[in-house]
């Protein structure tokens, strides 16, 4: 897939390389930054609502890598409801490397996160 240069949607496509350069970066205060207090993240993994569980989700998956690279494909927003796509590469404490391609459906409320709900095909991982 091409990284697209030039977004049709700018605030939608600042939105989720926020998202992307946090969990790159392990950075788990600017990664809620965007999400509301109540604000649900939802992937194959599970369900995590609210700051204190999101925390606790981003800190126990960082213990089990050593990197994360995130490249932003596509973002969109109409009205509070966007999408995104970004590809995944992991590479894991054992050194492996994982790379899935990531369908992202969110919705904002007050220009925050109050719903993230990731597709992707877990035999990729």
């Amino acid at each position: 897939m091409t990284q697209l240069t030039e977004p049709a949607d700018t605030a939608a496509w600042q939105l989720v390389e926020r998202q992307a350069r946090a969990w790159e970066a392990g950075d788990i205060a600017a990664a809620l930054a965007d999400f509301a207090p109540d604000g649900v993240l939802i992937s194959p993994g599970g369900r995590w609502q609210g700051h204190a569980a999101l925390a606790q989700a981003m800190t126990d998956f960082r213990k089990g890598v050593r990197g994360v690279k995130v490249t932003v494909t596509r973002a969109f927003l109409a009205g509070e409801v966007g999408a995104a796509e970004w590809t995944w590469q992991e590479t894991r404490l054992d050194g492996s490397v994982h790379t899935v391609e990531d369908g992202i459906i969110f919705v904002l409320r007050n220009n925050q996160i109050v719903y993230w709900r990731e597709y992707f095909d877990t035999a990729d991982f």
